[in-house]
């Protein structure tokens, strides 16, 4: 066959066998031959295995005297052994015989192995020497290790450190040299290696060789802390080998390559310092620290030596501004010391600002002072005119003292200019004890400070002295005066009339005087000191215009109008001001004279002052009083118009125009004044008095109710007054106030010295008309027959006018009408002297007091509603069930009202009103977050309700919730389920006084049920409230176990009763609870009664109440077998964990704004209730429900709440959020 590939084939040879019993043994050697083979291998493995279990047995026996002795019988035998004789030397120094070791290896010559060991024993022998002192043979091993090292070369660069260490203590220059630069092979080293190998190489004097290392090894630096330790290091270095700009400029080269450092930065900036290199060092500076950022910021990053090197780096560079921001930011460091604020200053001059300078030298000064400082801040604060700089150096020279008084003066002034009066105070009382002149300036500074006692005893001390000129007097009784001492004060005065001073100052003295004893009431010396005034020529003319009117009103008071009508020609000349031609007038309303205003109008009229009066509103009112005066009521109409047109909005004048037209009786002007005027008259004095008049001259009860009402306060104590005002109640409804106006004017009547007690009353006539109308239920009959009969002999004299008789004839037809006559007398009288309408409006109101729903919509129909106010009409429509037409009546009303811009009490009571009629009948939104425990068990979830109306009186609510459960005491109740759902849908309908609801829902909690509930409302005879409820298969919240597994079916019943401000109320219940799957467990009873008095019904409402509550619990069932899970022994639980233990409890609350919780609120209010019990099984216990609501938009309403209550099942207690929207009609 041919061979492809060219070689020769390779033929099968089968292999060979030695056993002697093979046929495929080789046939070369005998079989005694093979034999002894065999024998010969057996030997030799014999004597070999034996010899390795030998070596380790030396190596690792602790017996190192046996080890010894082995290995130098095996070297007998086999003395050419290296490892016997390494391993031998080792044995020799473990027990510490070197030269038995050394020895040992002698014969192994340079091997490697024996000169790394011989290292090793002559380092140890030489190390042992020098601490033994044995100089010989310390200097024999250094001569041994140092031709040891001679030929050493390190294999690594841990063996050229360790060399080069042992060589640097033997001090052998030659091999060091030789071995030093051996360090660049290994470069680059890690960044340890690298700085310990750069100390090594410098502790040898290789500074080049070390800066090269580590320039070397910084491609293996890893973090920027490493490289620029390298670079520092190298940077010393360099730097020790006295070569400044070579080191800088070696650094500053390899710097440049790496990112930016500020550390780096900084020790560059030193190193080109150091080598003469300002720029560079300014722009490695600006790599350091960034000089823009604000001087506090900086203050963080610079430390004092940083901050230096900046400082002289920028003065270096003459950049100024930068100097001063270096500056800023060391005095905002921690090291801040004086000499940085030196420098401040002298930067801030040499930048030119001078201003800036001055103030940090005045800083300076206040720390310590010395001449620099002192010279500095009087050159800059007399080239700046400043006066603080000016207030720092007198601050300063009175510490060192030597000042004269005039210093002392001109620091204190300074310093007020300044605006710094305490510090004026205290120089001024420093001075004062070598300076008593100061005294006043003193005082006077005390006071302005508000020092009033201080300032008082200052003066005190100056009158005393007799330091005290005219103005320190005027000052000290100014300063009485503040004090309310006005008595003290005029005694300074008198003491020092004879004190120096000027011709001003002493007119102001005197004029002070005179000024106090008017404030004192002591007119004739307030009138004497005015005149010695009056009647010095050099004093008149300084008398304040002021002054001069009061001397001239002090002289009508005491010599007559007479007497100060003739001085007012004279006192015109001096002082013609306005308030003296008022007085001038005022004057002639005393003594009326034609004449006198004749020379009046021609005095006062002329000159500029006159055309100014001329256009003065006030000036025509008092003229208008002169003509009333003098009888001229067409002259002072006229005045009083023209005060009225010069001044639209003075209300004084409007009054006085009303009252005018009033006794004018001019009915047509009044009315279209009193339409022009009233708006602004509401706020004004005597604004009420005058619109209730009008009111009533004009027709107008239901304004004159609501003015006079306010104006009741002023009037309790006027009884013909009170009387009116009840009949004016009386006639708008409102009996009960006008039954307290009654009583209050029947207990005046009979505090009258000639009271009707007696048998012949002897009172005024209109004290008997009033006497006749209040004593219905007040008077015994005789009493009020005496009264009748001195009416009626009145009437008998004939002095009584025709108005009288009228109001007489209706005087005693009301009291008829109260007497207990029979039904068809008081008919006959009603309709002898009343009209129809009056009959129809008091039916009406007296249904309207009975709350007689049936009788109020008959008189209704009948027309009675014409005799009402526009206001009581719309109440009239809600009492009769008519809310649709109540809410079009008050529309109406308030439309009206905003035409003619009209505002009362009544109507903004009408339109809240209306407003919450609107908002009952809008539908509504709720949307709440609420978080409830019920003793050991929480819910927490959202709540979605929708109340939507149907038609008026019937609504339709729609209730969805979903809770998260969770227990808070495992121990107590455990296994709950995670959620608890509730829906609800239910219908109300309100007819007439009836209240009917019904509502069914969907409950799902540890098992579901389906909720219904009845509702009804209905007032009793009495003015008592029913609320009656019926419940089947509810939420039970009596417990937490109730709440998520059992259900109630109850019936309640409510009682309500109002008297007034006070109401009670009691309920009772009748409950049977079961589980949710229908096991019985038990029954309940609860009764509850609450009475409270409202403190205050208008807003914000505040109510006391007592209450009290009796629960009777039993549990008498027993829940299924289902329900183990919500025990946490794991057992079915009994009843009792589901029913409640019962208990009785009573004490008192609080409640504020619960008249508004829960009800549309067109701004933010709080409410809430505070309840103290005492519990029968608890103790003291309290109810707590706070709450804040308001609206957010308008028309919408957020509130927040927070409930608690402690009870027999626990704790129980929950916050919510909750916001409420309306919307529709």
């Amino acid at each position: 066959m041919s061979n492809p590939s060219g070689q020769r084939p390779q033929r099968h040879r089968q292999r060979l066998s030695v056993s002697p019993d093979d046929p495929r043994r080789s046939r070369l050697f005998p079989r005694g031959t093979l034999a002894g083979l065999a024998l010969i291998g057996a030997a030799t493995l014999a004597l070999m295995w034996p010899g390795r279990e030998l070596m380790q047995l030396l190596r690792s026996t602790q017996d190192t005297s046996l080890a010894i002795d082995y290995l130098k019988h095996l070297l007998r035998l086999q003395g050419g052994n290296a490892d016997l004789r390494l391993l031998l030397a080792q044995r020799y120094m473990s027990i510490g015989q070197a030269q038995q070791a050394l020895a040992a290896l002698e014969p192994l010559g340079a091997d490697p192995r024996a000169d790394a060991m011989r290292l090793g024993i002559w380092q140890r022998l030489w190390f042992d020497a020098r601490a033994r002192g044995q100089t010989a043979q310390a200097q024999r091993a250094r001569g041994a290790l140092v031709a040891l090292l001679a030929q050493t070369q390190p294999r690594n660069f841990d063996d050229w450190r360790s060399t080069l260490l042992l060589l640097q203590g033997l001090d052998d220059k030659k091999t060091i040299q030789r071995l030093a630069p051996m360090a660049l092979r290994y470069t680059p080293l890690p960044t340890p290696a690298a700085l310990e190998t750069s100390q090594l190489l410098l502790g040898l004097g290789e500074y080049r060789l070390a800066a090269q290392v580590l320039f070397a090894s910084l491609p293996a630096a890893r973090t920027q802390a490493q490289q620029r330790a390298l670079l520092q290091r190298a940077a010393r270095v360099l730097l020790a080998s006295g070569d400044a700009k070579q080191a800088y400029a070696q650094v500053a080269a390899h710097a440049r390559d790496l990112p930016s450092d500020p550390q780096l930065a900084w020790e560059l900036v030193r190193l080109a310092l150091a080598a003469d290199r300002p720029q560079d060092a300014l722009a490695w500076l600006g790599r350091a620290v960034d000089l823009r950022q604000p001087a506090a910021q900086l203050a963080r990053q610079l430390d004092a030596a940083q901050a230096e090197l900046a400082w002289r780096l920028m003065l270096a560079s003459t950049d100024l501004n930068g100097a001063l921001h270096i500056a800023d930011a060391a005095l905002a460091a921690p090291y801040r010391s004086t000499a940085w604020a030196r420098r401040r200053a002298q930067v801030l001059e040499w930048n030119n600002q001078p201003d800036a300078a001055m103030h940090q030298w005045m800083a300076l000064l206040r720390q310590r002072i010395t001449q620099e400082a002192l010279s500095n801040v009087r050159r800059l604060a007399g080239n700046l005119h400043s006066s603080s700089g000016l207030i720092a150096y007198w601050e300063a020279r009175a510490r060192t003292g030597g000042m004269t008084a005039g210093d002392w003066l001109e620091y204190a002034q300074a310093l007020e200019n300044q605006g710094h009066p305490q510090q004026a105070v205290a120089v001024l009382r420093k001075a004062t004890p070598t300076h008593p002149s100061l005294l006043g300036p003193l005082a006077w500074l005390q006071g302005n400070m508000g020092e009033t006692d201080a300032s008082l005893q200052t003066y005190a001390k100056g009158l005393k002295l007799g330091a005290l000129d005219l103005r320190a007097s005027i000052d000290y009784a100014l300063a009485l005066l503040q004090a309310g001492q006005f008595q003290q004060a005029r005694d300074v005065l008198a003491q020092t009339q004879q004190a120096r001073g000027t011709d001003d100052l002493r007119a102001t003295h005197q004029g002070l005087l005179a000024d106090i004893d008017w404030d004192l009431g002591d007119t004739r010396a307030a009138r004497a000191a005015y005149a010695s005034a009056w009647n010095a020529p050099a004093l008149r003319g300084r008398m304040k215009p002021y002054q001069v009117e009061r001397f001239i009103v002090l002289t009508q008071q005491i010599d007559g109008p007479a007497a100060a009508l003739a001085l007012l020609p004279k006192a015109w000349e001096i002082a013609p001001t306005k308030s003296l031609a008022m007085d001038w007038l005022q004057a002639l309303v005393k003594l009326p004279s034609l004449q006198g205003l004749q020379d009046w109008t021609r005095t006062v009229f002329a000159g500029a002052l006159g055309e100014e009066l001329k256009r003065d509103p006030q000036v025509f009112a008092a003229r208008s009083q002169v003509w009333q005066a003098l009888g001229r009521r067409r002259e002072a109409l006229a005045d009083l118009r023209a005060a009225v047109r010069l001044a639209p909005d003075n209300r004084d004048d409007q009054i006085a125009l009303l009252w005018l037209l009033l006794d004018m009786n001019r009915l047509d002007e009044l009315r279209t004044a009193f339409k022009q005027f009233a708006p602004g008259l509401q706020r004004a004095p005597g604004g009420l008095e005058v619109q209730a008049a009008v009111a009533q001259a004009l027709g107008d009860l239901r304004l004159a109710v609501a003015l006079s009402q306010r104006l009741y306060p002023r009037k309790r104590l006027d009884t013909l007054w009170l009387v009116n005002y009840g009949d004016l109640l009386t006639r708008a409804g409102h009996a009960v106030r006008a039954q307290a106006a009654y009583d209050q004017a029947w207990r005046l009547l009979r505090r009258a010295p000639a009271a009707f007690g007696t048998r012949k009353p002897h009172l005024r006539f209109d004290d008997l008309l009033a006497a006749l109308r209040l004593s219905y239920g007040r008077a015994p009959r005789q009493a009020q027959q005496d009264i009748v009969a001195a009416l009626r002999a009145r009437l008998r004299s004939g002095a009584v006018p025709a108005q009288a008789r009228q109001q007489m004839d209706a005087a005693i037809a009301d009291w008829l009408l109260h007497l207990d006559t029979t039904a068809p007398a008081r008919w006959w009288l009603a309709r002898a002297v009343l009209t129809r309408a009056d009959r129809q409006s008091i039916e009406l109101q007296v249904a309207l007091q009975e709350r007689d729903r049936e009788q109020v919509r008959d008189l209704l129909d009948a027309g009675a509603a014409r005799a009402l106010t526009p206001i009581d009409r719309v109440e009239a429509l809600r009492a009769a069930g008519r809310p649709m037409q109540a809410l079009r009546q008050a529309d109406r009303v308030l439309e009206q009202a905003a035409e003619q811009g009209l505002s009362s009490p009544a109507l903004e009571a009408l339109a809240r009103q209306t407003a919450q009629d609107r908002i009952n009948l809008a539908d509504r939104t709720t949307l709440r977050f609420a978080s409830q425990q019920t003793d050991a068990v929480m819910r927490q979830g959202p709540l979605l309700e929708q109340n939507i109306t149907l038609a008026p009186g019937l609504r339709l609510s729609l209730h969805v919730e979903r809770d998260r459960l969770s227990t808070r005491d495992a121990s107590a109740i455990t296994g709950l389920p995670p959620t608890w759902t509730d829906a609800q849908a239910g219908l109300s309908w309100k007819h007439g006084i009836i209240d009917l609801g019904a509502k069914i829902g969907r409950n799902t909690a540890l098992g579901s049920i389906t909720p219904l509930e009845l509702t009804l409302g209905a007032p009793l005879p009495g003015g008592m409230a029913l609320q009656a409820q019926a419940q089947r298969h509810a939420v039970a919240d009596e417990s937490g176990a109730l709440l998520v597994a059992g259900r109630r079916d109850r019936l309640a019943v409510t009682l309500t009763k109002t008297f007034g401000r006070f109401w009670a109320s009691v309920s009772e219940s009748d409950s049977r609870y079961a589980t949710r799957l229908g096991s019985d467990l038990g029954t309940g009873r609860s009764t509850q009664v609450q009475a409270g008095v409202w403190l205050r019904q208008g807003e914000p409402d505040l109510a006391l109440k007592v209450l009290g509550y009796s629960n009777q619990f039993a549990a008498t069932g027993t829940p299924e077998a289902f329900y183990a899970r919500l025990n946490p022994a794991g057992v079915p639980p009994p009843a009792s964990m589901f029913i409640p233990a019962g208990d009785d409890a009573y004490g008192l609350g609080i409640a504020l704004n619960q008249l508004a919780a829960d009800r549309y609120s067109s701004h933010w209010l709080p409410f809430g209730e505070l309840d103290l019990l005492r519990s029968r099984r608890l103790g003291n216990t309290t109810g707590i429900n706070l709450g804040v609501q308001g609206p957010v938009f308008g028309g919408d309403q957020l509130s927040l709440q927070y409930q608690r209550q402690q009870d027999t099942t626990g704790l129980n207690r929950q916050w919510s959020l909750q916001y409420r929207i309306w919307f529709g009609p």
